[in-house]
């Protein structure tokens, strides 16, 4: 038994040292301390295998129990502090575009997850943590580089503190319902005791917010004892962590639930003061412990699926992310920053794919962490050469665009931007009927995706028709608020109001119905959904170029009939219509009419 322990201590004491190393050479390399703690846990692992001479290394651990079980305290230490940052008042100070962008963001990575899980022919227990591993960002890198780069004060800057606030909030529910469905599936599994079982999970900490908290608040806050107050501490969380697990969630939503709980309270500066020496090296064991599950000769094997798995985050991140930022009113610059600042992966994947991988019900756990790994490795090093590039890769798209599409997107831009961002000017009313008809169609996207057989068909239709009643509200509505925004420096021409309102309410209802139709069509026969999206995404090119010709004064179609108009005023094409549209101003009719006679 002495050499067993003393084999433990020398392994705990190696690891805690190594990591040490592996964290100042990445601080050094100017990269996130996490990459390092995961490279020490691939060379200590039982994985590790090299043989140089007569010389064979098998790595320094083979037995990962202990380190294991001490992961695991890290995790939840890590995640009460998540929730220790978050409050219900911070979520509701996130302003409108945070709040979209964040769900958006979410929605496209895990979308691109899931079709290549599909892809690969993952089952779906095992293709929900892969797209959740390539979904959930990481703001600790973005964070970093922007302080580098001075750019805090930048107006951008604001909304992707809010977005990460969102996108945190949004990953922890996420592995709650996620966790619920998945980890508790045993032959007396049923839904009624995992709905039972989260009623209850909610209801105990709704009780403890409203009556327990305050009081054990203001006893903590006279407590003078440190030890007293952190052994409280600790088990409260370590408790509230049972109790999830016990509801059939997981542990880590009971350590975040408490965090939120004693989120903006009198002890929280002390509980971060004196816990957080304790969480930190935890943590570091965590990702030492992921690194030692990842066996080295899988890199190779899976590269291909981590290449393929980098460019579609890269696609989703740098090229959709910023265009649907520019869409909803942030300038160029802006746009592509916000991609970018949400293009690297680090904690949150690694805290996905080692909840996934110890499923009892996956069967490709073994693939999950390396490829979570690499993703995380090369993402983690891209991204702060995106942000500090950001505002020139968006000046040489800028320059390298078609005029349509910069006129389209500008004209969706400057409307959505009034419609989207807090101002004391708001042209357009958001009514209850207009969010009765949001709200019955986000539930209908959602009942879609989830069901099957005639009840999927018909949610289907419902679901359309929803989509059909948004365009006729936005037609109806839109075309008041566009006649109170001025396009005139972007080139519309006089009387434009009736084309664009029509531009804009197809290009939403539109994409609205491109959601529904893949939400429909995905369980059916998932390829489809690639043909459905690139489909919506070339309709929306010609409709920017449609409007283009028809509304913009710079375009060859209103110059061509312009040379007639100038040739012959009153008998051209163009004057019928310009009169109609009340283009013609008073004082050019006149001279048009004396040059005639």
């Amino acid at each position: 038994m002495a050499v067993e322990s003393s084999t433990l201590l020398l392994e705990l004491g190696a690891i805690l040292l190594i990591a040490f190393v592996g964290s100042a050479l990445a601080y050094r390399l100017k990269q996130s301390a996490i990459l390092g703690y995961i490279l020490v846990g691939i060379l200590l692992g039982p994985f590790m295998y090299i043989e140089i001479g007569g010389y064979v290394y098998h790595g320094l651990v083979q037995d990962t129990q202990i380190v294991d079980a001490l992961s695991q305290l890290g995790i939840l230490l890590l995640i009460f502090f998540v929730g220790l940052e978050f409050s219900m008042e911070k979520i509701k100070r996130v302003k409108g575009p945070a709040v979209i962008l964040s769900f958006i963001d979410v929605g496209i990575n895990l979308f691109v997850g899931f079709l290549l899980a599909f892809g690969l022919g993952w089952p779906l227990v095992d293709s929900i943590f892969l797209a959740a591993v390539m979904a959930m960002s990481c703001s600790g890198v973005a964070m970093k580089t922007l302080i580098e780069l001075n750019r805090m004060s930048k107006p951008e800057t604001e909304y992707i503190l809010g977005m990460v606030i969102l996108e945190e909030f949004i990953s922890m529910v996420f592995l709650a319902v996620v966790g619920g469905l998945v980890i508790k599936i045993n032959p007396d599994f049923t839904i009624v005791n995992l709905v039972v079982g989260m009623i209850a999970f909610f209801a105990f900490f709704a009780v403890l917010a409203a009556f327990v908290i305050p009081r054990t608040v203001t006893y903590l806050s006279k407590m003078k004892s440190d030890e007293m107050f952190v052994l409280f501490m600790l088990g409260i969380v370590f408790c509230s962590a049972a109790f999830a697990d016990y509801c059939g969630v997981p542990k880590l939503i009971g350590a975040f639930f408490i965090g939120m709980v004693f989120a903006e309270t009198k002890v929280m500066d002390r509980m971060e003061k004196k816990i957080s020496p304790l969480r930190d090296a935890f943590v570091a064991i965590f990702f030492v412990s992921f690194g030692m599950m990842i066996d080295p000769p899988m890199f190779i094997t899976m590269m291909p699926v981590v290449i393929v798995a980098v460019v579609l985050i890269l696609l989703a991140e740098m090229v959709i992310m910023p265009f649907v930022a520019y869409l909803i009113g942030f300038n160029k610059g802006a746009s592509v920053t916000i991609g970018a600042s949400f293009s690297a992966r680090g904690g949150e994947s690694v805290m996905y794919a080692s909840v996934g991988a110890q499923l009892p019900a996956s069967t490709k756990g073994a693939e999950l962490n390396p490829i979570a790994g690499a993703i995380t490795f090369v993402m983690s090093a891209l991204c702060p050469f995106f942000i500090k590039n950001s505002y020139k890769i968006a000046d040489r798209v800028g320059l390298r665009m078609p005029n349509f599409l910069k006129y389209g997107g500008a004209v969706v831009a400057r409307t959505l931007g009034k419609l989207v961002f807090p101002s004391t000017f708001r042209p357009f009313k958001v009514t209850k009927k207009f969010l009765m008809v949001l709200g019955a169609l986000v539930i209908g996207l959602m009942l879609t995706a989830a069901t099957e057989g005639v009840l999927h068909l018909a949610i289907f239709i419902v679901t359309i028709a929803l989509c059909l009643q948004v365009y006729r509200m936005l037609a109806r509505e839109m075309r008041s608020v566009i006649r109170l925004i001025d396009y005139t420096n972007l080139g519309s021409a006089m009387g434009s109001d009736k084309p664009l309102t029509n531009y804009i309410a197809q290009a939403i209802t539109l994409g609205l119905i491109m959601c529904a139709t893949v939400c429909f069509m995905f369980p059916v026969w998932w390829p489809s959904v690639i043909v459905i999206t690139l489909g919506y995404v070339c309709w929306f090119v010609y409709l920017m170029k449609m409007v283009y010709d028809r509304t913009c004064t710079g375009s060859r179609y209103l110059k061509e009939q312009k040379m007639d108009f100038v040739k012959d005023p009153l008998s051209s094409p163009l004057a019928d219509k310009e009169k109609e549209r009340g283009l013609i101003p008073l004082h050019q009719e006149i001279e048009f009419r004396e040059r005639k006679k």
